[in-house]
């Protein structure tokens, strides 16, 4: 026969195990609620669904096929169901205890329209109040400060949902963060963010992908750095290669065409942006960076074959010998060469002279395209990459590259191929114009910001 305070002990127990029994199953019950509300959400005619605020991954898979459009807008539809479901919801009874995980649910609820974004973030604070050590609201409520542009409570947020333990999505996140609007040290930090939620996670392909955007920002915010891009490629890769869902992340093609774009290797970026574009049917970015490079590629490769569409006495002029007072500082230990005596790649001690046949600038800016004739008979494409938008050349300018690295460019995209001449030049600085180099302000220096940061769902670059 058991002593009275042990009997005391027994019924106590017995009495919790029981309260956080129907916990669990009203949890289930309030976790079946807003599965529910999400699926009438992805019902709604796809013309008429409103932006969906809510991050990705609460959201179920949409469903085939949509009913018919109400009188209503959607989004009055949506805010409706939404307050029905708040209100069953209500009639859920959930213990203290598990008081903290039912706000969680509830934010989700609210998640579904803007029209309940500011409660879900009140729902969410009060969930971190009760149980300061619910991980799942701490990154939620994170995401919600985000949202409304609170970047630096987004991160308090991500790094409290650290302190009670190790957690893949909130090394991502805060990684994330960390890159929003931050340089140096930040992003530094946000590398080592992203390299320990691979090592939490190294089988989550979005880890792999977010450290391959880690290393992207470091490339351009540090002195674009070789080792940089061939890290963020490898880990892109190995996005694919350990989560077959990587593959169909249209942001984490688009992402990598942006930098094999800058690194000339227009083909591959071609094909990264073309993917994107038909895993995201409505994203405009991908189908008018891809129409944009083809354009690019089109003109540069016309106007190389017609120099430049110059005729007559103007192109032979400047197709001429060219005088070496146009080398300025470079005429001093490097050996003028023209195009034909220059081999792939680095060509050290050597300096080609040439005048200018043509600019040409993509809608986007970069890189910068000068047609050049070396005086000799060929002409080739000077890709000048960090020109500020008010630096240029002029059509009959001399133009000398110290040590330049030549590439003959061969890519084919769907029948259309782009065969050219080119030499990769990092600066303007690098460059000497009509035996003069350029001025300091002609450098503007290479900023990338993520298109998607501010959606902590997904990430994705400009050029």
């Amino acid at each position: 026969m058991a002593a009275p305070g042990e009997e005391e002990e027994e019924a106590a127990a017995a009495a919790e195990a029981e309260e956080g029994d129907g916990d669990e199953k009203a949890l289930k019950r309030l976790e079946d609620l807003v599965t529910e509300l999400y699926r009438f959400r992805d019902r709604l005619p796809q013309k008429e669904r409103p932006a969906r605020d809510a991050p990705a991954r609460d959201a179920p898979a949409r469903e085939a096929d949509a009913r018919e459009a109400d009188a209503r807008p959607a989004a009055t539809l949506l805010a409706d169901e939404m307050e029905k479901t708040l209100r069953l919801m209500d009639e859920i009874e959930v213990s203290p205890q598990g008081r903290g995980r039912a706000l969680v649910l509830r934010a989700r609820a609210l998640g579904v329209s803007p029209a309940g974004r500011g409660r879900a973030e009140e729902a969410l604070s009060r969930a971190v109040k009760l149980a300061p050590g619910l991980g799942p609201a701490w990154l939620r409520l994170g995401e919600a400060r985000w949202q409304r542009g609170d970047v630096e409570g987004a991160r308090a947020c991500f790094a409290g949902a650290l302190a009670h333990g190790e957690d893949a999505e909130a090394r991502r996140l805060l990684s994330m963060a960390l890159r929003a609007g931050g340089a140096g040290g930040a992003l530094r930090e946000s590398l080592a963010q992203a390299e320990a939620a691979v090592r939490c996670a190294p089988t989550d392909g979005r880890s792999w992908y977010v450290l391959g955007n880690a290393y992207v920002s470091l490339f351009f915010a540090g002195g674009q750095s070789p080792d940089a891009a061939r890290r963020a490629l490898g880990a892109y890769a190995q996005a694919e290669r350990v989560d077959p869902e990587a593959a169909n992340n249209p942001d984490l093609h688009l992402n990598r065409a942006t930098l094999l774009q800058y690194q000339e290797r227009f083909g591959a970026a071609l094909e990264g942006l073309g993917r994107a574009a038909a895993l995201a049917p409505g994203w405009e970015e991908p189908r008018r960076r891809h129409a944009h490079l083809l354009d690019f590629l089109g003109r540069l490769c016309a106007l190389l074959a017609n120099r430049g569409k110059l005729r007559g006495k103007r192109r032979r002029g400047l197709e001429g010998p060219l005088p070496p007072s146009l080398l300025g500082p470079l005429g001093r230990g490097l050996r003028p060469s023209p195009l034909a005596a220059l081999q792939p790649g680095p060509n050290p001690q050597r300096v080609l002279l040439g005048r200018v046949l043509f600019t040409l600038t993509p809608p986007e800016g970069v890189p910068y395209a000068v047609g050049v004739a070396d005086g000799a008979g060929s002409a080739a494409a000077l890709t000048i990459y960090n020109a500020a938008p008010g630096w240029g050349v002029l059509v009959g300018d001399g133009l000398a590259v110290a040590e330049p690295r030549l590439c003959h460019h061969l890519h084919q995209w769907q029948g259309k191929t782009f065969s050219f001449t080119g030499i990769r030049v990092p600066s303007p600085l690098s460059l000497v114009v009509n035996g003069r180099r350029p001025p300091g302000p002609a450098l503007a220096p290479a900023r990338l910001a993520l298109v998607n940061d501010p959606a902590p769902a997904s990430e994705a670059p400009p050029p």
